[in-house]
């Protein structure tokens, strides 16, 4: 029995808890972002860095992490954010806990900021047993990898927008002029389309917490966001997406389960399948413009999921 334990705690030990890691130049979370906060992402995105774990964690395993990690905080690479995320980790034990609340505090000494994401109840009571409450409040908690994200990307830009020189502003700025001048004819373009499509829509307004669009909301009406911001869900919760002033809300050609929720009061304009087939008729012209806008916009969410990680490429390759 004891020879099978060991044989047990040496195959664990030999699985890396590390199942992947990334940084937030190379994945981004599903939160809409100016393009000034885009541009800074994409400069300084490295200094948060991402860990996935897996498995379950025991002291054999969760040691040789904590020093990887432990080693991460020296250097002039040292990340200003820490994420790990536990979706994938299957248990733990007292010493684990243990280990992981020794790196918490040299981390939290090392004034970097820790988020932890998809943490069991067991494992957070733990942590709060073993730190001291000052290390402990400072822990950011989120219910998924996308929430926990987003904070360190606020961190980050919160960091930036603190620490940078003026001649660093202009520099990032001159960087992202073409997507700020994209921003701004895309903006033009949608309020020239709201106002020739006046006579064509209805007005809604939608206050935070409300549901815009789901399998209990009608899957037929076209809605434009004039202001505010709302964000598309799974069935489990989990969000895919968040809409933001001049983006489009059609969920009927989105799975059946998303669910779209303002985040805060939000302003609409609802084109009704009887209104658009009354446009179709009457102003073809019009009608074109409005998808031809529409589909620019889906083709630009299908691309910006992967433009920071394209981007960063590109800067490494020229570097």
């Amino acid at each position: 029995m004891l020879a099978t334990l060991v044989f047990f705690a040496v195959r664990l030990s030999r699985v890396d808890p590390i199942e992947s890691r990334f940084t937030a130049r190379e994945r981004v979370s599903n939160k809409t972002r100016s393009v000034p906060d885009r541009a800074i992402l994409l400069e300084e995105g490295e200094r948060v860095q991402a860990y996935r774990l897996r498995g379950y964690l025991f002291f054999g395993s969760v040691s040789p992490l904590a020093d990887h990690l432990r080693q991460s905080l020296t250097g002039v690479s040292r990340p200003l954010c820490l994420l790990l995320d536990f979706s994938a980790v299957s248990g733990f034990d007292f010493s684990a806990v243990s280990v992981l609340g020794r790196f918490l505090q040299t981390a939290n000494a090392a004034g970097v900021r820790v988020v932890l994401s998809a943490v069991s109840e067991g494992l957070r009571s733990g942590l709060g047993r073993s730190l001291p409450p000052s290390v402990y409040d400072e822990l950011l908690v989120e219910p998924d990898v996308d929430g926990a994200l987003e904070r360190c990307e606020d961190i980050v830009i919160e960091a930036w927008n603190a620490d940078m020189a003026d001649e660093r502003r202009a520099s990032l700025l001159d960087h992202a002029a073409n997507d700020l001048e994209h921003y701004l004819e895309r903006q033009m373009e949608f309020e020239n389309l709201i106002e020739g499509l006046q006579g064509y829509l209805t007005p809604h307004e939608y206050s935070s917490g409300e549901t815009i669009a789901g399998p209990d909301v009608s899957q037929e009406d076209l809605q434009l966001l004039l202001s505010g911001r709302a964000s598309g869900y799974d069935s489990a919760g989990a969000r895919l997406f968040q809409c933001g002033p001049g983006n489009a809300i059609w969920p009927a050609d989105a799975p059946d389960q998303t669910s779209v929720v303002a985040d805060e009061p939000c302003r609409t304009m609802v084109l009704t399948p009887v209104a658009r087939g009354n446009l179709e008729k009457s102003e073809e012209g019009l009608a074109l413009k409005l998808y031809r806008y529409l589909l620019g916009g889906r083709l630009q969410g299908e691309r910006g999921g992967r433009q920071l990680q394209t981007d960063s490429h590109t800067q490494e390759e020229d570097q």
